[in-house]
């Protein structure tokens, strides 16, 4: 586009009172969330799409003043969904940017997010859940809260809705948007992992811009501080094994790696239990998270809230799953999955099961290079929590309800060897 027509172009949006016609606004941690992330929407109407952005904010009918513009690096139509991605790299660290999308129809809302730090000794906030599936009020709590705690990411670890139709994504990112409309559009970038609702590998693909095929990928956070590692349990889990190995490896140097799989290893729920995928964790994937180092995993899929205490492999003790508590060096597995699927009863205790429940919760973990905090927060009052900010989150809001009823912290995991 020649620099004549460039100016014209914008000269008539900005005299226009039309606006771009997208919604399902989200961000997504793919890569290296210090200096990446991908913008992505559902384009409605209208043609030529062109992302504005920059670190100064801007007034919407100021787009123009916006120093980068980007046009869409991938887009797809899938599922009602006409989809585009524009993948923004060479970021500043621990910087907001705020961007526009403009189309040959106008200009939507201002928008922003906010890539991590590069140093490993600035904190992390860290939201991880999953199962949002079916009841949707209790789904839209825990999505506003999400805007409340102003976290640096969330880890969603599946089961977005309940029967992956067209109508039920809709709905969905209906839904999502409510972790920003209300909270200045700041967008918390989500970092995605499959659940079996998901009936394909495609849907992480084609709505969250997943950098790989199979689901199956790492993302890095505050410089060496965290490695976020994406597995998929509807697929082969001996398959997945060197790539978990590779990463694990690569990335000895990071302070903590925290993998995020659907279908729990030892799942509080007994008839989960029968299943197959347990079996399979326990023997491709275990054995590597406790050699590497690894104290903490977001697991999902049974509709309960869980804690345990710090544990590793023992093959011989079948009666408490095939695992001993060990406080120096085990580790904490966390979630089960309560984000709006329907609740159940957990009735499986193993004596390392520290707290289990049935409560509408997500994780929050606050993460330092020595410890991680892990918090179970009940969202369902989030109309009368006061939300944080930059100043201040690392602070429990007044009115926060946390589980189990004493109301403290479930977990504080010290590093066993901090990486010099």
């Amino acid at each position: 586009m020649s620099k004549v027509l460039s100016f014209l172009f914008v000269f008539v949006l900005t005299l226009s009172s039309s606006f771009a016609k997208i919604n399902a606004v989200r961000v997504m941690f793919n890569h290296n969330a210090s200096n990446q992330a991908t913008i992505g929407w559902n384009q409605l109407s209208g043609d030529n799409p062109v992302v504005y952005y920059g670190t100064v904010d801007f007034k919407v009918a100021e787009f123009e003043k916006y120093p980068n513009q980007k046009t869409p690096s991938a887009s797809n139509h899938f599922k009602g969904f006409h989809n585009h991605f524009v993948r923004l790299n060479q970021l500043r660290p621990n910087t907001g940017y705020y961007f526009v999308i403009v189309d040959s129809e106008g200009q939507s809302q201002r928008y922003w997010f906010k890539t991590t730090a590069n140093d490993p000794k600035q904190r992390l906030s860290i939201i991880g859940g999953g199962d949002s599936r079916t009841r949707r009020k209790q789904r839209q709590w825990g999505f506003k809260m999400v805007g409340k705690l102003v976290p640096d990411a969330i880890m969603f670890d599946g089961d977005y809705t309940d029967i992956d139709t067209e109508e039920r994504w809709k709905l969905w990112f209906e839904d999502w948007a409510l972790t920003y409309k209300d909270y200045d559009n700041r967008i918390i970038p989500i970092i995605t992992s499959r659940g079996n609702h998901e009936i394909t590998n495609k849907d992480l693909v084609n709505f969250f811009d997943c950098p790989a095929k199979n689901n199956a990928y790492s993302v890095q956070l505050g410089g060496t501080l965290l490695n976020v590692i994406n597995l998929n349990t509807e697929i082969s889990i001996a398959s997945q094994r060197s790539f978990l190995k590779r990463t694990l490896e690569q990335h000895q140097n990071f302070y903590w790696q925290i993998p995020q799989y659907h279908r729990a290893c030892r799942p509080h729920i007994k008839w989960k239990l029968k299943h197959r995928i347990p079996k399979l964790i326990y023997k491709y994937w275990i054995p590597l998270l406790e050699k590497y180092g690894v104290r903490l995993v977001l697991e999902c899929d049974s509709h309960i809230t869980k804690t345990t205490y710090p544990i590793k492999r023992q093959k011989n003790n079948k009666e408490d799953g095939g695992f001993v508590r060990d406080d120096a060096k085990g580790i904490v597995y966390v979630g089960e999955g309560c984000w709006g699927a329907p609740l159940r009863t957990p009735d499986v205790h193993w004596t390392w099961t520290k707290s289990k429940g049935k409560v509408d919760s997500f994780k929050w973990f606050w993460i330092s290079q020595t410890e991680i905090e892990v918090r179970t927060v009940i969202y369902t009052n989030v109309d009368s929590i006061q939300g944080l900010t930059e100043n201040n989150r690392f602070t429990e809001p007044k009115g926060l309800k946390l589980w189990p009823g004493d109301g403290q912290k479930e977990a504080i995991i010290k590093h066993i060897n901090c990486p010099k």
